[in-house]
């Protein structure tokens, strides 16, 4: 569990850096537990260095420390100083050579980066080096710990959250002021907040620098049915998730803007993330949600993402314009093509010579591309069902208005989260298509 005001904390850097003197006066300054080192204690128990034991040993004996660290933080919900972090972990796998021992642990630490409201990382050399018997005897073994180490901090950390002590400073004293300083805006308490935050079509590497801080940074990640299993298994795992929604299950079926759970958390004074498919404020109902928060007094922001017609377009190979083809393009929604709440001019799609992309149109996907048909556009107009996209499973369909509904439903396809690229930049795709032809080239290679 998250906290709501106190920060969890946490100073590391090679040996001899002088991370165990900063983390106890911090730790006195702000009133706040400690949490020691286990490394020391464990060799200084043991007497046995972990380059001494077998790759295997040395990974078991980390991931016992490093279940050991993630039960003590966990204790601690009032906040915390942590005389190393939880990627310390992973970076001794990686500088001892046990990493592929323990292919948990690595993946579990690194993503306990954004757990964290900061890690000071202390330089390397600024300190003389103490031969203390439980040190490395060579310095060179931990500047290359200490490489390693910042690496992964770099990688796995948000970059507002990994501060960098000066090396001008060398006393506790000086650090201590300097690690206070930057940390005051931060250990304010904060009021509510919702992040309505895109989380991209699928795959994870598309979610923003942005989302991914903001979802580092909140207390509860409100997610629904849509959001891709591998977006959610790239959510920080310190972070309280909660589900506020089904597929083919709206807001409006609900009888509700916004889910009251979200609600709930925000009153009390916590950081929202309500993680949203694709971008918040295209077909995702972000502009609704927004207005519930605006009429209930809750602070709230938008996140952008990349829209599923993008990413979709762009991992199926077709361009949504193009010189010769389309210079324009048109976003709508087909769930409803009869109904009272519909607002789509469907007289005016039907003549327009653009790219049309159809949004939630696949549970009436026959009853879409026949209105198209009857207001205007040729039987024979190139159009593409593309589900899963970006994803390992996604699928494409290529066909034209009269023949792409019976291929789909041929291929018992009607259901998954998919939506339709109907013009002619369809025709694009034999030739532009990348995504499906790399993975085919990548699984070529692995089998030989």
């Amino acid at each position: 569990m998250r906290r709501d005001s106190a920060p969890r904390l946490a100073v590391t850097g090679s040996a001899s850096t002088g991370k165990t003197a900063l983390a106890r006066a911090l730790s006195g300054a702000l009133s706040l537990p400690l949490v020691p080192e286990e490394m020391r204690a464990y060799l200084m128990s043991t007497g046995t260095r972990l380059e001494q034991r077998s790759p295997a040993e040395a990974a078991r004996a980390l991931e016992g420390m490093w279940r050991e660290r993630l039960v003590t933080e966990d204790a601690q919900s009032g906040g915390f100083v942590a005389d190393n972090c939880v990627l310390d972990f992973a970076a001794y796998a990686l500088h001892h050579g046990c990493a592929s021992e323990a292919p948990e642990l690595l993946a579990a630490a690194t993503a306990c980066g954004g757990t964290y409201d900061a890690i000071f990382l202390l330089p390397h050399g600024v300190l003389p080096y103490e031969q203390d018997g439980i040190r490395s005897a060579s310095p060179a073994q931990e500047l290359r710990y200490q490489l390693v180490l910042e690496a992964l901090l770099r990688r796995h950390v948000p970059a507002s959250r990994l501060i960098e002590v000066p090396a001008r400073l060398r006393t506790v004293d000086e650090r201590v002021a300097f690690c206070l300083e930057a940390l005051a805006p931060r250990t304010r308490r904060r009021g509510p907040l919702v992040s309505l935050v895109g989380a991209g079509p699928g795959d994870p590497g598309l979610l923003t620098l942005r989302a991914r801080e903001v979802l580092a940074s909140a207390d509860v990640i409100a997610y629904d049915a849509l959001v891709a299993p591998a977006v959610l298994a790239s959510l920080p795992s310190g972070v309280e998730r909660v589900s506020v929604g089904h597929r083919n299950q709206g807001a409006k079926q609900a009888g509700y803007r916004i889910h009251p759970a979200v609600l709930e958390h925000a009153r009390a004074g916590r950081h929202v993330a309500r993680l949203k498919q694709g971008d918040p404020f295209i077909f995702g109902r972000g502009g609704e949600e927004a207005e519930e928060l605006l009429e209930a007094g809750i602070p709230f922001e938008v996140v952008p993402g990349v829209s599923a017609a993008l990413g979709a377009a762009a991992y199926a190979g077709i361009p949504l314009t193009h010189r010769e083809y389309a210079s324009d393009v048109t976003f709508v929604t087909g769930h409803d093509i009869e109904g009272p709440s519909s607002h789509t001019d469907w007289a005016r799609l039907g003549a327009a010579a653009g790219t049309l992309v159809l949004y939630m149109a696949t549970r009436k996907l026959a009853a879409n591309l026949a209105r198209l048909v009857a207001c205007g556009k040729a039987e024979d107009t190139p159009a593409a069902y593309v589900a899963a996209a970006t994803t390992p499973e996604q699928t494409v369909v290529v066909g034209t208005l009269a023949s792409l509904a019976a291929e789909v439903e041929a291929r018992n396809l009607i259901g998954p989260p998919a939506l339709v690229v109907v013009g002619e930049v369809v025709r694009l795709r034999e030739r532009l298509r990348w995504f499906e032809d790399r993975a085919r080239g990548l699984s070529t290679e692995v089998a030989a």
